[in-house]
């Protein structure tokens, strides 16, 4: 489903300056903040990326999030968790921001369920948020029986409702589901297709997900997405990478670079390569997508060309930029739960900061070699961490085995920020 507009500004051809021109004025008439931005830069009119603001959170939490916008009537809001001044968050669309996400899902999920037939069970288990609000609409316009589960229920009542509406196609969160598969009553479904959304699942943690199920890990796929933009990405079993939606202009940007900007900056637009992610969209009007900065970091950011089309792909997210652990020296947290999916597989984890870094799995006990697995992974995916533990400047990674209840996440996303006190 190539959107014509983002394809011209993807390929580097004639109309991308004139395309990415247009889309900057129309988010500056809607939003007068940014075109006071823009003219303060001498940006107004220009279609070069390195032309065009970074949209950072500073700039989002004074001028949006919280913000009034009575000339845009029709808007429809979405919350999510707060801003550093206390308010949630709310994110505008639409009808037609609604529609273009509900077109992008429909076409990556009809093409993963193109082997389901029609009529068959799709059951969306997801929390709160655009994509749980959607997905019933996105499930029915592909012809499957759609059921949601709410998100407020006790875990054992999702298992049970999930045995009950045995579903054929299963959207939900890897937090999620690691939680079904240790709750009781046992969790007794045979999905033909799992897509999960809103954390890190890796290679390993989607093998873990098929064996479980019965199925292949290509029936297992990735969603990469967020309020802000919308759809984003996902993971292709073909090559191995991480796919950006069609609408999607993205960039790559160096964190320590980024972080040094000031508003009035001239920040290089690089899509090549590793960094911190700038995401730009040609299908988003009530949120001021362009040069948007994410709080990700992904690594691998290339231009392929798969099934004779350029598109822009990556190898995977390695988490939220504020988020990695700094034990000594950065923890990807995209690592940490490729580990943990190795070692424990199934099981649901937290992982916080307490004078180190302790990571605390649901699990009966701990044992001396599951502890070493997990220490012998990190040493060989952060040789700069083992180094420093092995010279006594920090201390060994700790983890230790909690109950069902003992973690403090809650049942949707894994902490892996988390302070103790």
């Amino acid at each position: 489903m190539p959107h014509p507009t983002a394809t011209a500004a993807r390929t580097g051809s004639p109309a991308r300056a004139a395309e990415l021109a247009a889309l900057a004025a129309g988010h500056a008439q809607r939003f007068p903040w940014y075109r006071e931005l823009l003219l303060h830069r001498g940006a107004l009119g220009s279609g070069d990326l390195s032309d065009l603001p970074p949209v950072s959170t500073g700039l989002l939490g004074a001028h949006y999030y919280t913000a009034d916008h009575p000339h845009l009537p029709d808007a429809f809001a979405y919350h999510t968790s707060g801003t550093s001044g206390g308010l949630r968050k709310r994110i505008l669309y639409s009808p037609a921001d609604d529609d273009a996400y509900v077109a992008q899902r429909r076409w990556l999920f009809g093409e993963f369920t193109a082997s389901v037939p029609a009529g068959s069970v799709a059951v969306a288990d997801l929390g709160t948020g655009h994509a749980a609000a959607s997905a019933h609409r996105v499930f029915e316009e592909l012809g499957f029986q759609a059921h949601d589960i709410d998100f407020t229920r006790p875990v054992d009542e999702h298992v049970e409702r999930l045995n009950s509406l045995r579903p054929d196609v299963f959207f939900t969160m890897p937090m999620i589901l690691d939680r079904l598969f240790q709750a009781g009553p046992e969790l007794d479904i045979s999905p033909r297709k799992v897509m999960v959304v809103g954390d890190v699942a890796p290679p390993a943690w989607r093998a873990n997900v098929a064996k479980r199920f019965g199925l292949e890990p290509a029936d297992v796929l990735d969603v990469f997405g967020s309020i802000e933009i919308g759809a984003i990405a996902h993971s292709c079993a073909q090559t191995g990478l991480y796919h950006f939606h069609d609408h999607i202009v993205p960039e790559v940007i160096d964190p320590e670079e980024l972080a040094s900007a000031s508003e009035h900056d001239r920040v290089p637009s690089r899509q090549e390569g590793s960094g911190a992610l700038l995401l730009t969209s040609f299908t988003r009007g009530y949120f001021p997508a362009v040069r948007y900065v994410t709080g990700d970091a992904v690594t691998g950011l290339r231009r392929i060309v798969h099934e004779g089309r350029e598109v822009f792909a990556f190898e995977r997210v390695d988490g939220r930029l504020g988020g990695d652990f700094k034990h000594g020296e950065r923890i990807s947290n995209h690592d940490l739960t490729q580990i943990m999916a190795e070692v424990f597989p199934g099981s649901p984890f937290e992982a916080s900061d307490d004078d180190g870094l302790v990571v605390r799995v649901v699990a009966d006990t701990v044992t001396d070699a599951q502890l070493a697995a997990v220490r012998a992974g990190l040493d060989r995916q952060a040789p700069d961490v083992a180094q420093m533990i092995a010279s006594g400047l920090v201390g060994a990674v700790r983890v230790t085995a909690v109950g069902p209840d003992g973690l403090r996440s809650g049942h949707a996303k894994r902490r892996l920020d988390l302070k103790e006190g």
